[in-house]
């Protein structure tokens, strides 16, 4: 009798965004050039130095402060502006801003057949289009909420619509998500944050991908491999994203 052939699990592929798979964080950037392209808009942002100051000294919380940048810089846009700003911005960011690995484990999985789940705290505006670049079977992330402006339409109202996909909410969601999947899936999850530790930890397979010392650290105690995706020197974009830094403000 020949040797039975082992049954291979279904595989569900997880990935953070920001810092993850983009070299950098996506939503400073994302507010820039939407102030580059809205130059008007800058007298709305006097009062976000204080809501920043407010948040790094702990008397707000990420949640609050994202709302603030967000309605400040885009608050009352329409749809059709921001739609298409957000298609411009997203390609924008998957011709520059990717690490070199990501793109080559995403692609792996791909060719696997496994089910590829973008999750991430940045908001489904831009996210919703780079994940349609990547070929991402599903997206979680934070929502935007919008609301109804007479004959105008919808206009961004600058609140999220729901919680923050951040930390512990992401394991919720994609609980949520999978909750009528086989039971024999296998989840291989990637991320750069402390902030995503506990989905890491509770995926079958997590891996820490070009973290900060602190980050390396929580993977050695928790005894999770890290990834260099950074593909050697990471050559400056070809074209300028504004912001495009390394600081991540908000989670």
């Amino acid at each position: 009798m020949p040797p039975r052939t082992p049954v291979r699990k279904t595989v569900t592929a997880v990935y953070d965004l920001d810092g993850t798979i983009t070299r950098s964080d996506t939503f400073v950037p994302f507010l820039l050039g939407f102030l580059a392209r809205n130059p008007s808009r800058i007298f709305r942002c006097i009062p976000l130095p204080f809501h920043l100051l407010a948040f790094w000294i702990g008397l707000r919380g990420n949640d609050w402060a994202k709302q603030k940048f967000l309605t400040a810089v885009c608050g009352g846009a329409s749809r059709k502006a921001l739609a298409d700003y957000c298609a411009d911005f997203a390609a924008l960011v998957v011709e520059t801003g990717l690490r070199p690995g990501a793109v080559a484990s995403i692609e792996a999985h791909r060719a696997r057949g496994d089910r590829l789940i973008l999750i991430t705290a940045s908001l489904d505006l831009y996210v919703d289009a780079i994940a349609r670049h990547l070929a991402f079977d599903d997206v979680i992330a934070s929502k935007a909420a919008w609301r109804m402006a007479g004959d105008l339409g919808a206009t961004l109202d600058g609140r999220l619509d729901g919680e923050n996909c951040y930390g512990a909410n992401k394991v919720e969601r994609l609980k949520a998500l999978l909750s009528n999947d086989t039971p024999d899936m296998h989840i291989v999850a990637y991320s750069d944050h402390s902030s995503d530790l506990p989905l890491l930890t509770a995926a079958g397979s997590g891996y820490v991908v070009n973290p900060k010392p602190s980050m390396r650290r929580l993977a050695q105690a928790n005894s999770l491999p890290v990834l260099d995706w950074s593909g050697g020197s990471e050559p400056a974009p070809r074209r300028a994203v504004p912001g495009f830094q390394r600081l991540r403000i908000f989670p």
